[in-house]
Parts: C-alpha cells; structure tokens; sequence
C-alpha cells in the first residue's frame, strides 16, 4: 500500500496581515474538502508560530492530521548547532537546516509555501508562493528597503527554484515579464475562499444592530493600507453629497498601515474635511463571522483597490451571491464574479455614478435565494481549488 503523500503548509500572516493566514486555511479547507477516495491519499500538516490565531487554529484543529509549533520543534541555536548549520550552508548550500532536519525527520513530502531549491538533493519538495508584483507597479507605497527585499526574494525564486505558485493569470505573466530568462515554471492557483454552512444560517441583521449600523449601507471589508484606496471612496462620496445624496459606506479591517502608519489619520482628516462622518462607519478588525453577516446583510461590497493578488473579499462575496462594485485593475477583471460592475479605478465620478444608482434601487437584507446558489457553486469551486492544488503538490 502506498504511503500517503504528506503534505506540510506553513502558517502565513497573522493580525497584521490576515490575507495571509486566510489563504493557508482556504488551502486547508479545500483538501479536506475532496471525497474519502482522494482525501485518504494524502495527510495534511500544519507548521506554526506563536503569530498563529488561536481562533483559526480551532476551527481548522478537525481537518489536520498532524500540526507542529515551531517555536517548539525546531533546534535551539546552541554554539554547537551554529557551527553545524554554518558548515551545512557552506558545503551544501541548505539554506535552514534546522527547519530541513525537522522536514526530513517528520517524512514531510511537499512543503508550501516554500523554497527548496533544484540543486539540493533533499527527500521532499517544495514550491514557493509569489501572490504579486505590488512593489513594481506602485513603488511609491513601498520603501526602497522594502522594494529592494522583494527583489532579491523573487530572483532567488527565479534563479533557483523549479517551480513558483502564482495566485493569478496575471502575476504568472508578470513573473515572465520581470524574469525573461528564468526556467522556473510557473503554476497558476487561483484560491477559493470557504465559508463554513452554519455561516449561513445566522441572524444577520442581529450582527448589524450588535454595531449600532443603519439599515442600509455597503461594505468595504480591506484593512487600511494605501492601496486599498480608501480614499477614492471618500472622493465619490463628496461628489454625492453635493447632489444630496447621502450613501452609507460600512469599513471592517485593521486600521494600521505599518508602511505608513499616518495613513489612517489622512482617512480620518478627510472624512472630517468633506463632513462625512454620519456616512462613514470605521469598525476596525472585528471578527470574521460578524464581518461575514455584515457581507450577508449588506446592499453589496465594494472593492476598490489598486492592487491585490487575488482578492480574499472578492472571493467571500461570491460565496455569498452579493453583487459587488469593483474596481477595473487586471486582477479584478480576472475574477470577474457574477453581479459585479467595474469603475477605473482612480475615477471619483465613475464610482459615484455607480453607488448612486445602486443606492437607490438594490433592496437590503439577505437573499436566500442567491445565497443557496452561490453556496453550491463554491462547493464545486472549493473542490477545483483542492484538486489544482494537489496536482502541484503531488508534481
């Protein structure tokens, strides 16, 4: 009998970057989402730190076989260690031997995301993640440190790995385009999110009353970094009010921009600056299922970022069959989920245009009926996404 094929996933992210982690758990669900004939080949384990969720950690605890807190697993740097893992680098070119032994020692099959590259004879294998080229396409949001790190990261990827995941059609052709040369191959995989089903079942207009919210308003669930474009937002609504028409727009995510940490305060400024303040809700991170019911509740999302790898709420609202307003960069399009209309992205008036017409004519609430079809599409969806996966892992 064969033995299954184990595969290791290092936790991504945390609070100060919850796409990351959510993209480990959707892989997560994903797998444990194949039938008994394919879930049976394979194992899933979990690698973590102390960044790790305690919320996230229960409510994947069921669909793991085996998980591993690093902070406990891996060698302590002792004088004798160091001097093994330098001689290790130098001769063999390993580049973390102590997470390499913990690997070999636990049969680790696949490691994701993770760099192994092709020149090192190793009893497992690896892919590396690339979500997208951000830095190259606004530069000005990021440092030149910043600029500089994810440079050399993606050309070791280039130079050194057999293999890259994107997260879009659009970043694999992007990988091409900054590393003409490269023989690494790229593998396109397009996530899926996962909602658990009793998420559907709760009382969503409980979770608006629980934050005081008004019966009608849209969403925009992005933590607050510059390319979230917040302030497009803003600018569409000043337009409005001068028509006097007085939309509500309800904000959930952190509120911290650690690449520019007076960010939030320019959001705060101009909301006080166009008198927008009873339009404009900030909740902050609040906790995923209340933000879901807020989605379920909600007019419809919009999204107006300038960037994104492959974009998380995208993703939620299609589980939920919510029309979403979407701005017009190639990723988005790339999505393009059922009931949702784009705007360029840097145009004020075109979105203004849009939530004025969707202000006044989508009814609120949930819809049951769109809701039990979207629900069974991302079932469908779900299985494709942990299907395409372990045809990577399995090489």
């Amino acid at each position: 009998m064969n033995q299954p094929l184990r595969i290791g996933l290092l936790m991504q992210g945390g609070r100060a970057w919850i796409g990351g982690s959510e993209y480990i758990k959707n892989i997560i669900l994903a797998l444990s989402s194949l039938p008994d004939e394919a879930r049976s080949t394979f194992e899933i384990c979990l690698f973590y730190n102390q960044d790790f969720e305690p919320s996230i950690q229960n409510q994947l605890k069921p669909y793991l076989d085996i998980t591993y807190n690093l902070g406990n697993e891996l060698k302590p740097f002792t004088l004798t260690n160091r001097l093994r893992w330098k001689i290790r680098r130098s001769l063999f070119k390993q580049s973390d031997p102590r997470f390499s032994d913990l690997l070999k020692a636990n049969k680790i099959s696949f490691v994701y995301p993770y760099l192994v590259p092709k020149n090192e004879n190793l009893p497992y294998q690896g892919c590396p993640w690339i979500a997208d080229f951000q830095h190259k396409y606004l530069p000005h949001l990021f440092t030149q440190s910043d600029i500089e790190t994810r440079d050399r990261g993606f050309a070791k990827i280039a130079n050194l790995s057999p293999r890259v995941v994107l997260s879009s059609k659009t970043a694999a052709t992007d990988f091409k385009k900054f590393f003409p040369d490269t023989q690494c191959q790229t593998e396109v995989l397009q996530f899926r999110t996962s909602l658990p089903a009793s998420w559907y079942e709760l009382d969503a207009i409980a979770v608006q009353q629980k934050y005081h919210l008004p019966e009608r308003f849209f969403l925009v669930s992005n933590q607050f970094w510059q390319h979230k474009n917040h302030l497009v937002l803003l600018e569409a609504l000043k337009i409005l009010k001068s028509n006097s028409i007085y939309p509500v727009i309800v904000c959930t995510g952190h509120l911290y921009d650690y690449r520019k940490p007076d960010y939030i305060d320019t959001i705060l400024q101009t909301i006080s600056t166009y008198g927008l303040a009873n339009q404009v809700y900030l909740l902050g991170l609040i906790p995923r299922i209340d933000q879901i019911q807020l989605m379920r509740y909600c007019l419809a999302v919009i999204q107006p970022s300038l960037f994104e790898g492959w974009s998380t709420v995208v993703e939620d609202a299609r589980c939920l069959g919510k029309k979403m307003i979407l701005s017009d960069f190639p990723v988005h399009l790339e999505q393009n989920p059922p009931g949702s209309i784009f705007f360029e992205r840097n145009s004020p008036q075109q979105l203004a245009n849009l939530i004025a017409e969707w202000w006044e004519m989508l009814p609120l609430g949930v819809n049951l009926e769109e809701e039990t079809l979207a629900q069974e599409r991302n079932q469908e969806d779900v299985k494709n996404f942990g299907y395409r996966f372990l045809e990577i892992a399995r090489g």
